[in-house]
């Protein structure tokens, strides 16, 4: 695929997330101008970028619907439920002609049979009027009916460096006569220089047109809402002689203009005449030259101002559109420098220089900015992936006839692209199952005394330096004895295995493990939600289980805010260093004769009246004995539940790069991966939530 049909692709791609986005949410909260808005000028975009590469399929398509659209937003069609149903089919339609379009493959007869019933039931809403196209009866003079509307004059001059902007000339011209008859056009060719003369990329041609059409003067200007920096604009309509005489003034040859306007029959030399001569009846003997200065209203045959789109001087903010793979290998770059600076700064501080050592910080601090720049870049909103589970959760909820409503909340919070992507699948399945097996039948319901109205939410949220994502339904809880009976049964646990609730709820993340009493076609084969664990394992995340038995569930899950570069605290056990994300560390304090006196060889102190579980790192993991004089506890939060762990020395904050330690080292508990350090070393960082699991089931005897 070319660079611009895979920008093309991405374009329209985010047209139809806009279009669904409005179109659930119409469902949802009823029909509002914004939706609407929204809609068409989705539509309207996705049928002029393919009328640009030639999709003939994608325009004609996108035409009725974009006409349909139009008369919704004009008032003159009521959007109703089934129209939304029809336009959410339209809208998938739509992304299978651009699938075929760009793939240059014909329509299969399945998709041509849909296209047509798709068609038949769009163009059943238009008004009959939109059948009566205006006639191809040519008239000999515009002007000889001035007081009809619909009449339009549009004077287009391009600036010299136009084509830049990507639009095709006769792409507008096109664009125009969808929208009614072009019955006269006069392409201006003063401009144009000598053969030798000529720059290709440069534009040199204007056009004057004469329209015929119902839309209104803010439906033309829409035609080039996406070049009007790049041209000055004109519109007005043909009855409006004072936009005629002003537009032939500021022509750069107003005689010669008004002339060939003549010549071409747009008008007669008396259309010319001013309104305001005619009003105040100016004696033969006077010059029937047009009155300049003429202040009375009673004067204007029509009051409306000249529409005219004018160069904005502000300045703007342009959106860039880039390659993730060229992010990615940004990210990548700055990795190996924050690497190659550290160990810089530990050369730097052997040598003992004091201006080399202030170099040094002063380059570790811009490179750490550039590096938060970058990893901003790549930070963006969940609540744009988040609005497309809408439609996921009303398709699911009506195939098998339950009433939910969906909620999404946080949607401002920003997290990695990645990430999202990776998470997507995963939220997807879990929430058809909450649809499909958590939320009970409206009957159901009812008789164990709740609304007949299913609820269920997705929220996101920051919490210690992790998002966290829960997906929460009011249906009918996890049925513990069920899940357990289940996995004893296929042998995944035993009879005589002691597991908390949360233990046997976590069970539903086994393969092939599944208590739903009927398999649909959406859920219920206990396949999958192995593969959701999998992969939040693999995003460094954590996902949980909270049930209570007709109450409803809650998964929760626990992210990165990226998988590149996270800022740690390197502290050493034994011979081996690690690092702590410094987003979960609490406080770090020296664990002192009073502390270890109290402690009486428990695995736990008392830190300001609250308990403190500790970590002993060196017996987890065999560590060697340490020549350190001290021991400190690391005070970490993940949650609602805190630990400390022992550790001998403590050497403060580090840019640490991620990197993977292979397969061989991929099932060790509590180390989530590695990273290089400035002297060459390999540093190990710390799974916090893993080590706080284990020392949860060893207080607990599991």
């Amino acid at each position: 695929m070319s660079d611009d049909l895979q920008l093309f692709d991405e374009d329209a791609q985010e047209q139809l997330d806009f279009m669904e986005a409005a179109l659930v949410n119409m469902q949802d909260n009823g029909v509002n101008d914004d939706d609407i808005g929204a809609l068409f000028r989705s539509m309207h975009t996705i049928k002029g970028t393919a009328g640009m590469f030639g999709f003939d399929d994608v325009v004609g398509f996108a035409h009725i619907a974009e006409n349909l659209l139009s008369d919704v937003r004009e008032g003159k069609v009521v959007l109703t439920e089934p129209m939304v149903e029809i336009f959410l089919l339209s809208k998938d339609h739509t992304s299978k002609l651009i699938s075929l379009a760009i793939d240059s493959t014909e329509m299969p007869p399945e998709v041509k049979e849909a296209n047509d019933e798709l068609l038949s039931k769009l163009s059943s809403y238009l008004p009959s009027s939109l059948d009566e196209i205006p006639s191809d009866e040519t008239k000999e003079h515009i002007s000889a009916e001035l007081d009809s509307s619909g009449i339009w004059h549009l004077s287009m001059q391009f600036a010299p460096d136009f084509f830049t902007s990507g639009m095709d000339i006769l792409n507008l011209i096109s664009f125009l006569e969808d929208m009614g008859n072009i019955t006269h056009r006069l392409a201006q060719d003063e401009k144009v220089p000598l053969l030798k003369d000529i720059e290709p990329t440069q534009t040199y041609i204007g056009f004057q047109l004469i329209l015929e059409s119902e839309n209104t003067i803010e439906d033309i200007q829409e035609v080039f809402e996406f070049v009007e920096d790049d041209m000055e604009l004109d519109i007005f309509e043909t009855n409006d002689i004072n936009s005629l005489n002003a537009l032939v003034d500021k022509m750069p040859k107003p005689s010669e203009f008004k002339e060939k306007l003549i010549s071409e029959g747009f008008y007669y030399e008396e259309d010319f005449t001013s309104v305001a001569e005619e009003t105040l009846e100016i004696p033969e003997e006077l010059p029937t030259e047009p009155v300049e200065e003429v202040s009375s209203p009673a004067v204007e045959k029509n009051d409306k101002p000249q529409a005219k789109v004018e160069k904005k001087t502000a300045v703007k903010n342009f959106s860039l559109r880039v390659d993730s793979s060229k992010v990615d290998n940004l990210i990548n770059q700055i990795s190996e420098m924050v690497i190659a600076n550290a160990r810089i700064i530990q050369k730097v501080e052997n040598i003992g220089d004091t201006d080399l050592n202030e170099s040094a910080v002063v380059m570790g601090d811009l490179l750490e900015e550039i590096r938060s720049s970058v990893m901003n870049i790549r930070m963006v909103q969940v609540g744009d992936s988040f609005s497309k589970f809408r439609r996921i959760v009303n398709d699911t909820a009506k195939k098998i006839g339950k009433d939910i409503e969906f909620v999404i909340n946080g949607g401002d919070t920003e997290l990695d692209k990645m990430v999202i992507e990776k998470i997507s699948d995963p939220l997807m399945h879990m929430l058809r199952n909450s649809v499909d097996h958590g939320v009970e039948m409206p009957n159901d319901r009812e008789q164990n005394g709740k609304d007949r109205k299913g609820h269920v939410s997705l929220s996101a949220y920051p919490d210690a330096g992790m998002i966290v994502i829960e997906i929460k339904d009011d249906g009918k809880g996890l049925d513990r004895n069920a899940i357990l009976a289940k996995a004893i049964k296929q042998g995944v646990v035993s009879e005589n295995d002691k597991l908390s609730d949360k233990d046997i709820y976590n069970l539903v993340f086994e393969a092939g493990l599944s208590t739903a009493k009927e398999v649909s076609d959406i859920s219920g084969r206990g396949v999958g939600m192995d593969v959701v664990k999998r992969n939040i394992k693999d995003l460094r995340g954590t996902i949980d289980i909270d049930s209570k038995l007709n109450e409803g569930t809650i998964f929760t899950i626990k992210l990165p805010l990226t998988l590149a570069i996270i800022d740690g605290f390197l502290i050493q056990v034994g011979k081996t260093k690690y690092i702590i994300p410094l987003e979960m560390i609490q406080e770090c304090i020296e664990l002192n004769a009073a502390y270890k006196e109290k402690m009486n060889g428990n695995q736990f102190i008392n830190l300001r009246d609250n308990i403190l579980p500790l970590l002993d790192v060196r017996s987890h993991y065999n560590e060697e004995e340490s020549d350190s004089t001290r021991e400190n506890v690391v005070v970490v939060q993940y949650g609602d539940y805190q630990m400390g762990i022992l550790v001998d020395e403590l050497f403060g904050e580090f840019q640490t790069v991620i990197k993977p330690l292979g397969d061989i080292f991929s099932n060790v508990p509590g180390i989530s991966g590695g990273t290089i350090l400035g002297t060459g070393d390999i540093g190990l960082i710390f799974d916090i939530p893993k080590l706080m699991e284990h020392k949860i089931r060893q207080a607990s005897g599991l």
